[in-house]
């Protein structure tokens, strides 16, 4: 049941998220909820800051950056890497972007989720912008170890901040990181 009330938060979060603030170049929304061993992740980005462009891809090369950019943001171990001592693996991911005609098939590694449609709910239209959107369940075999998590993605993304919401069983709190600093704590005190 906590688990379910967790995911409900982080869905709320994102959606007033999407709802209260505008497409912004040069910033992207990080959204985890972590309850017992399960840790739901939720990531938007702007298309021009991960393709250079937003509309729909005119040639073969831009074409290519779309299909690059949903196979690098489709593995949930390039966009974080969660602290090893809490053994964590991904059961779950998939990415979408209004730039390509098909979404990513998702990924599930065998563990069940009660929220499946949720999973499906996507929202791109952002007044003529694009972006790429991602979803990540990892389980985590030790979550009382998982004091941080790393995020590689952002030196990919070079110089874009990720506005970050993160809800546990102990709270909430809002963050943002930037390249150099990849590392979110996951200490809510």
């Amino acid at each position: 049941m906590r688990r379910l009330a967790i995911a409900m938060a982080l869905s709320t979060s994102v959606g007033l998220a999407q709802a209260a603030g505008p497409h912004v170049h040069g910033q992207g929304n990080l959204d985890l909820a972590m309850a017992g061993g399960t840790l739901l992740v939720e990531l938007s980005l702007p298309a021009a800051d991960v393709v250079g462009f937003e509309h729909a891809p005119r040639d073969d090369d831009q074409k290519a950056l779309v299909k690059d950019a949903l196979a690098r943001l489709g593995k949930g171990t390039n966009v974080l890497e969660p602290a090893p001592a809490a053994a964590c693996k991904v059961t779950r991911e998939s990415v979408h972007s209004g730039l390509s005609d098909s979404e990513t098939e998702e990924h599930d590694h065998g563990e069940e989720s009660p929220d499946h449609d949720a999973d499906h709910d996507h929202d791109h239209d952002h007044g003529g912008h694009a972006d790429f959107e991602a979803r990540y369940r990892w389980h985590c075999d030790h979550p009382e170890k998982l004091e941080w998590i790393d995020v590689p993605l952002l030196e990919f993304l070079n110089g874009v901040t990720l506005k970050v919401q993160l809800v546990t069983d102990q709270g909430a709190r809002a963050d943002s990181l930037k390249a150099p600093r990849t590392r979110l704590s996951m200490d809510l005190r």
